[in-house]
């Protein structure tokens, strides 16, 4: 029999790398034939040609310029009449809309994975341009395979998807033996995961370090993700300055591998403004560090509040929870335990797999 070909499309970087990565590495090799069309990046790149994937780079032009848009469109429809694929699976809003239209245009099928739904990012008239390009296209999804149950219901109420064309399979990671966390050492890390931009909103991030500083001046807030769209950098430099936090705040580099990251923290807080279902969220429960997020979709479809984390709407939530955490090392394990035990039984890769492998056998 032979195998499927897959095209997968996406113009983003993060989460949908990673959710592409996992497709790729572990779906099975004697039934499906990748090709992937994605911007410039060494790692992606040298990951697919050790796998003998065929990757075709379109690098993404943020300023939306319509003659880039146009020769990008052009290209894609050209990549996929050589490729030929039986499917296509279009990732984010700029991969999702560009693949849609190319799929018009070729008449192939395709599944849409919208990875957060980016009119959610802006108020306005920005906010409505997004939404429309999101309707505009939604005819030409054969299925939206959402990785979240909020994500679900966006597509469903919000943009009037058919419930028969939206399905989920949730984001999962691979379930690994780690040391157990180190619950009974004081307090002193506070991690965040995620690029210098509006949606991971690290400005709040921020905000809390100073709050809380002066009453815990030994602790270090620390983000791991800047060098990818440092759209806040300036900002964030600006504030640290100001508030003279540089004893307290640090900002390292995006890394590929985060596990040592996540094994110095002893918290991890998410102030994100939406997500739709954060890999660095399951990775830090995954490590038995206890969580507190902000509540949004993707965050909520994860933490039980006060069960195997915490969700916060302001900075004073924020505060107390991590002020909880610190003063109380039994609810610290209590939390981390539960975590960990929630993201082994619902987020595993090898069960996701088998759902998308379904999918593409189906569709």
């Amino acid at each position: 029999m032979p195998k499927k070909k897959i095209l997968h499309i996406t113009l983003a970087t993060g989460g949908v790398k990673t959710y592409v990565s996992h497709v790729l590495e572990h779906a099975n090799a004697g039934k499906f034939e990748f090709v992937v069309v994605a911007p410039a990046n060494e790692l992606f790149e040298a990951f697919c040609r050790e796998r003998s994937i065929a990757y075709y780079i379109a690098d993404l032009d943020r300023n939306n310029s319509l003659f880039f848009n146009l020769e990008l469109l052009f290209r894609m429809i050209r990549i996929i009449k050589k490729e030929k694929p039986d499917l296509i699976h279009a990732h984010s809003a700029k991969g999702g809309f560009i693949g849609r239209l190319a799929a018009k245009f070729v008449k192939t099928r395709l599944i849409y994975t919208p990875h957060a739904f980016s009119y959610l990012s802006f108020v306005g008239l920005k906010r409505m341009v997004f939404y429309l390009m999101e309707y505009m296209v939604k005819k030409q999804t054969t299925l939206l395979l959402a990785i979240s149950h909020t994500e679900a219901n966006c597509a469903i109420y919000q943009l009037g998807f058919p419930k028969d064309s939206v399905s989920v399979i949730l984001n999962s990671i691979s379930i690994i033996d780690l040391a157990e966390h180190d619950y009974a050492r004081p307090i002193q890390q506070i991690c965040m995961i995620g690029r210098l931009t509006i949606q991971k909103n690290p400005m709040l991030f921020l905000q809390i370090a100073k709050k809380l500083v002066g009453k815990y001046p030994h602790l270090v807030f620390s983000i791991l993700g800047a060098g990818i769209h440092d759209d806040l950098k300036t900002e964030i430099d600006n504030y640290v300055e100001h508030f003279q936090l540089g004893k307290n705040v640090r900002i390292e580099n995006w890394a590929a591998h985060s596990s040592k990251f996540l094994e110095q923290a002893d918290l991890y807080v998410s102030t994100s403004v939406f997500e739709g279902l954060p890999f660095s969220l399951l990775e830090a429960m995954l490590h038995g560090v206890p969580c507190i997020v902000s509540k949004v979709d993707g965050n909520i479809d994860v933490i039980q509040n006060n069960e195997n984390g915490f969700s916060c709407l302001s900075i004073k939530e924020f505060c107390e929870k991590i002020e909880d955490m610190i003063e109380n090392q039994g609810l610290r394990r209590q939390i981390g335990n539960a975590g960990r035990n929630y993201v082994v039984q619902y987020h595993n890769i090898a069960s996701a797999i088998k759902k998308l492998e379904e999918v593409y056998q189906n569709i």
